[in-house]
């Protein structure tokens, strides 16, 4: 069966920077147990083995997903608001996966291309929708 989990995360930097930050895992798993113990083993050897989780200080679970079966049509695993305007932050899309299991597709197709001009900040995306409101 397919399990999802949404996590959060603490980060601190070396000049003792306090971050947050989210990400999600997917796994096959017997049982939610099963999945949670999957899901810890693999958080525990990304941080040892990947610079992404470097500054990780602690990682709650947020929830754990159960699909028992691909759905047909799309479907929202996660939807989070927050106060005020996007804040600057940093993505990673599959740090860690070198197998052909899955790949990253996004909106820009060369990321590199999206850094602004005078090479310290990023352009803003633009919208894929937008809605008059």
């Amino acid at each position: 069966m397919l399990f999802i989990g949404h996590f959060s995360f603490d980060e601190v930097d070396v000049d003792g920077r306090v971050k947050h930050g989210y990400f999600s895992s997917i796994v096959d798993a017997e049982s939610p147990e099963a999945a949670v113990a999957k899901f810890e083993a693999h958080i525990k050897k990304m941080k040892g083995t990947h610079k992404v989780m470097d500054n990780v200080v602690n990682v709650y679970i947020e929830e754990i997903l159960r699909i028992p079966r691909i759905p047909e049509t799309p479907m929202i695993t996660r939807f989070q608001s927050s106060r005020g305007e996007f804040p600057p932050s940093v993505s990673h899309a599959l740090p860690g996966v070198d197998s052909g299991d899955a790949e990253a597709f996004g909106f820009t197709p060369d990321v590199e291309r999206q850094r602004a001009s005078d090479g310290h900040g990023f352009v803003e995306s633009k919208p894929f929708i937008t809605f008059s409101g």
